[in-house]
């Protein structure tokens, strides 16, 4: 089985950064999975981040955004990959911080888990934003942006 990313690829993180990420995923299956199952991972998780906390569904608004912010949005991910490639999945780590030597509470996990330059893309593609947009409020407010 193929397995096919939605907005990035292992060319793009290789042409982006200069990692060849499918020759550092390596494993005894083949590369380019392996890249891609990483990458597609990267993919679903910052939606899901961005659905539960910012209201809004990738899935939904890609084909309405503009070039700019397909581009940004392209760039968050290609950050949020290189983050996790780097530190881990900070998401689902146990919560120790070697830092501070303690458990850490699931607010500074929340708030590792989201490298800061993806945060900074997503903030000029339009997606880091509690505005609640009128598709996903069609009660009381019909279309009107709150």
């Amino acid at each position: 089985m193929e397995i096919k990313t939605k907005y990035i690829t292992p060319d793009d993180f290789k042409a982006y950064f200069g990692i060849d990420l499918e020759f550092e995923l390596k494993n005894s299956g083949n590369p380019s999975d392996t890249a891609n199952a990483f990458l597609l991972r990267i993919e679903n998780r910052l939606a899901t981040f961005i659905e539960s906390n910012f209201y809004r569904n990738i899935e939904a608004e890609y084909p309405t955004f503009t070039d700019y912010q397909k581009l940004h949005y392209s760039y968050a991910l290609l950050e949020q990959a290189l983050y996790v490639f780097k530190n881990g999945d900070i998401s689902v780590d146990g919560g120790y911080d070697y830092e501070q030597g303690e458990i850490a509470s699931n607010e500074t996990i929340l708030k590792k888990s989201i490298a800061p330059n993806c945060r900074q893309e997503l903030l000029l593609c339009g997606l880091w934003c509690r505005k609640i947009r009128g598709y996903r409020n069609r009660g009381i407010w019909g279309g009107f942006d709150l």
